[in-house]
């Protein structure tokens, strides 16, 4: 086995720390500058993220449709969403069949700066039962937000809504009428 000889100047641990600019123990007060420096940055970093994240927020090919007027936003765009107001409004609608079925539709459409949905921009996007589909488009027109605010003023914001009715067959004693309300422990419909 061949040996290899060091070349240069080389100095034994205790000299070499002699000799050292660093500290043998790291300065406290630096250690904690450090720790403030990072936690500022860290701060920054997730603000910048918020703001990077509503940036990219970018709308469809699909809502091209929806910025004819002027500009419109998607929830994700803006800095408070619009809110329903009138959240459980009635849905005019007949169930086709009689039984336990469950009906859903998903509907999209542009709340303006007043809150109101405009009515030549809904849209269905999915509906389990055509009928209840066009039941929830009819109703969309009585609904009624708190409008998008971007920058601190109102803005046309892209809203989309899931509506769902359950239909059941109950069986009452001849002679009386339909229970008043739902039965206890009745959840809201999952379709």
């Amino acid at each position: 086995m061949r040996r290899v000889q060091p070349t240069g100047n080389y100095m034994s641990l205790p000299e070499a720390r002699k000799h050292s600019q660093w500290p043998r123990r790291p300065n406290p007060n630096l250690a904690c500058i450090v720790t403030l420096v990072a936690l500022v940055g860290s701060g920054c970093a997730s603000a910048g993220g918020a703001a990077a994240h509503r940036e990219s927020c970018a709308l469809r090919a699909a809502d091209s449709t929806f910025a004819a007027g002027s500009p419109v936003y998607r929830d994700c765009a803006v800095d408070k969403k619009a809110e329903p107001i009138n959240p459980s409004s009635r849905i005019d609608f007949r169930a086709p069949q009689v039984g336990n079925y469950c009906y859903s539709a998903d509907v999209e459409f542009v709340v303006d700066q007043a809150g109101i949905p405009e009515p030549n921009t809904v849209r269905i996007v999915h509906a389990n039962e055509q009928v209840f589909g066009q039941a929830v488009l009819d109703a969309v027109s009585s609904w009624r937000y708190r409008p998008a605010i971007k920058d601190g003023r109102p803005v046309r914001q892209i809203v989309e809504e899931r509506r769902a009715v359950q239909t059941a067959v109950v069986v009452v004693r001849a002679g009386s009428g339909p229970p008043a309300g739902p039965p206890p422990r009745t959840a809201a419909p999952r379709c």
